[in-house]
């Protein structure tokens, strides 16, 4: 299972790698505002990830001062993407942004209630589902806008849904067996890979 759960977590690195390769080489095409969110996003997340695996070969310095900047950044963007489709006011960007801060400094500031960042993980997933099951409904009101990145939506809004149950009841997933316990990671990796996969097949597709 143990072998599994890397062999999982290696198809990860590999179609994030393609992703943000496509992103990047596909970024001219891209014409919509609220669709260059999408290759914003995936940048991150490639950046978030090469730093997070290249950190240990400086064994003076831990990476967990990353986690809130992805929990902070993927809020903020995946947030972003939606403000721009639903040409919400830029004031939303604000209390977007301003969320962010706090999810970014949430940590420090609650230390001493010994506050976790996963908190700030299934809230901002929240949040963010709130946004995504906004816009899926507005797409199903609006048949005739369909656009390229649909399906990516559809999946984000059930890997962030999977992933609060993930993050809320991990503590109490541990008391399972190791196997049962890595399964849940195997299948966050699973949709994680699927993610990816459709990043790179909308790159592939989009023309001039």
């Amino acid at each position: 299972m143990d072998n599994l759960y890397y062999y999982t977590l290696i198809l990860t690195y590999i179609l994030l790698f393609c992703a943000a390769s496509c992103a990047i080489l596909k970024y001219n095409i891209v014409s919509k505002k609220n669709e260059k969110w999408y290759i914003y996003y995936i940048i991150f997340i490639f950046f978030i990830e090469l730093t997070s695996y290249l950190i240990p070969y400086f064994k003076t310095t831990s990476n967990a001062f990353l986690y809130p900047i992805y929990i902070s950044g993927e809020f903020f963007l995946i947030t972003g993407i939606f403000i721009k489709k639903l040409n919400l006011n830029r004031y939303y960007f604000l209390a977007t942004g301003l969320i962010g801060l706090i999810f970014l400094t949430a940590g420090q500031i609650f230390s001493q209630y010994e506050y976790n960042n996963d908190y700030s993980k299934a809230i901002s997933n929240l949040l963010m589902i709130i946004a995504i099951a906004y816009s899926l409904l507005q797409d199903i009101k609006n048949i005739k806008n369909k656009n390229s990145f649909q399906l990516i939506d559809k999946m984000y809004f059930l890997y962030f849904t999977v992933s609060i149950f993930i993050f809320i009841f991990q503590h109490q997933l541990l008391e399972f067996p190791v196997n049962y316990f890595s399964i849940f990671w195997i299948t966050n990796n699973l949709m994680v890979c699927i993610i990816y996969a459709l990043f790179i097949k909308t790159f592939l597709q989009l023309k001039k």
